[in-house]
């Protein structure tokens, strides 16, 4: 178990430098000086860790020093492959943390609840906010971006149901409601701080684009086995609502600073990982 830990670290090393080669300096010339600005990305960036920490902290009495590898959770799932993030917290958690329960059950549910709340959240999302996509975008690549996208959460929704979710999960009924919850409170954070990130770097979008830019961002984020999606995100903004904004231009300088604090934190906690750590007493 040991070795199987510090060989997804050894993975998340190699793929911090393979990402160092993919950082355009260009990007960073539009950069503001505001510190609100500096302030909410760093809220953005840690709301996810920062949540799951909470929630864990319910379930196991988890400690702070969980918090590094919960950002190296982060960055894997991000910058190596989908669910990597999850197999290295597992392994961590078994090593480090004096533990209440099944170790594999409980994460399991975090992540079952996790992808359903934002599976859910998108959809609505979608929805609510179709009439404004196809107002400000539309066309083909709209079309088929969200017939993808309603594909992969209406698949992930039928086979959770098949499946008997309630069955599968071991969490009891007011745990799994509490989770879901949190994850719900989440989503809506996340939201509410991008659409002020967005308002602080572009300070004159309209509403309306705003809106569209979070959905789009949401349904990109529901893409599976994508690596850096939020660098799929600029082209897609040029292609959808052109470059006269300077939107794409915006969503390309929060990818390329989102990148880099990946590399950043990547790094540092995955070297980290290889220090001598003492197991905790059970």
């Amino acid at each position: 178990m040991t070795l199987a830990g510090l060989g997804l670290s050894a993975a998340i090393l190699l793929a911090v430098f393979a990402q160092l080669g993919g950082i355009d300096p260009s990007h960073f010339k539009a950069a503001p000086a505001n510190p609100w600005f500096w302030l909410c990305f760093a809220l953005v960036y840690a709301v996810g860790p920062m949540m799951e920490w909470l929630i864990l902290r319910r379930l196991w009495q988890l400690r702070a020093d969980a918090l590094p590898a919960l950002f190296r959770k982060q960055v894997a799932n991000e910058i190596v492959f989908g669910y990597s993030g999850d197999a290295q917290f597992y392994l961590w958690a078994r090593r480090h943390q004096p533990l209440q329960g099944s170790v594999f059950g409980t994460l399991r549910d975090v992540a079952v609840l996790s992808a359903l709340a934002g599976n859910l959240a998108t959809l609505v999302m979608m929805v609510l906010n179709a009439p404004l996509l196809y107002r400000v975008a539309g066309g083909t690549l709209l079309n088929s971006f969200a017939a993808s996208v309603a594909v992969i959460i209406l698949s992930s929704l039928v086979i959770l149901v098949l499946r008997r979710a309630a069955a599968l999960l071991t969490l009891s009924r007011r745990d799994l409601l509490i989770t879901f919850g949190l994850h719900g409170l989440r989503i809506l954070l996340s939201l509410v701080l991008t659409a002020l990130l967005w308002k602080l770097l572009l300070p004159g979008l309209p509403a309306m684009i705003l809106v569209a830019v979070a959905t789009l961002r949401m349904m990109v984020h529901r893409l599976p086995l994508v690596p850096a999606r939020d660098a799929l995100l600029a082209p897609l903004v040029l292609s959808l609502l052109g470059s006269g904004s300077g939107l794409a231009a915006a969503t390309m300088l929060v990818a390329a600073l989102t990148l880099v604090t990946h590399v950043v934190v990547g790094g540092l906690t995955a070297a980290a990982s290889f220090l001598p750590a003492r197991r905790a007493a059970r």
